[in-house]
C-alpha cells in the first residue's frame, strides 16, 4: 500500500501593499516585524474594529464587535506575507486558527498627516477563539505586559 501526503496548495499572494499586525507582530513582541525584516519602518498606526480574544501568549482579532484595537502598519511584499502565513498557520498546512482579510482604515503616518490604506489583516476565526477571554484593552502589547507582571 503506497503512503497517503496531503500536497500544499500552491501558496498565492493576497495583493495587498500593507499590514496591519494587532499582536506579537508589533514592536517589542516575540514577532516583532523587525525581526523577521531587518530594517523594515513602520508606516504607521491604525485603529481595527472588533473583539480582541486572550489566546494565552498571544491575542486573535475578530472582526466583528465594537472595540477598537491598535494596530501597526508595516510595508508588505510577497515574501514576507508568505512569512507570516507561516506564523499564522495559514499555509503551507491550514490549521484553522486564522484567515486573511483587506481592510481599508485611516493610518496615521509616522511621517506625519493620514491616509486611507488597503491592508491585510489575520482574523481570528469564530471557532478558534470561541469560549477564550475577551481582552478588555486596546492595546495587546501594553495589556500583555501588565498581564505577565
Amino acid at each position: 500500500m503506497g503512503q497517503h501526503r496531503t500536497i500544499p496548495s500552491l501558496w498565492q499572494p493576497c495583493g495587498a501593499r500593507y499590514v496591519a499586525v494587532y499582536g506579537t507582530l508589533r514592536a517589542g513582541g516575540v514577532n516583532d516585524m523587525a525581526r523577521l525584516r531587518p530594517g523594515i519602518a513602520r508606516v504607521g498606526l491604525t485603529t481595527l474594529t472588533g473583539t480582541l480574544h486572550d489566546l494565552g501568549w498571544y491575542p486573535g482579532l475578530r472582526l466583528a464587535g465594537t472595540q477598537s484595537v491598535l494596530a501597526e502598519v508595516y510595508p508588505l511584499d510577497d515574501a514576507l506575507e508568505q512569512t507570516l502565513d507561516g506564523i499564522e498557520a495559514i499555509w503551507p498546512n491550514d490549521a484553522g486558527e486564522y484567515a486573511k482579510h483587506i481592510l481599508r482604515t485611516q493610518v496615521v503616518l509616522d511621517g506625519g498627516g493620514n491616509q486611507t490604506l488597503d491592508v491585510l489583516v489575520y482574523e481570528a476565526l469564530p471557532g478558534f477563539v470561541q469560549g477564550t477571554p475577551v481582552i478588555a484593552a486596546s492595546d495587546w502589547i501594553a495589556w500583555y505586559a501588565g498581564k505577565s507582571k
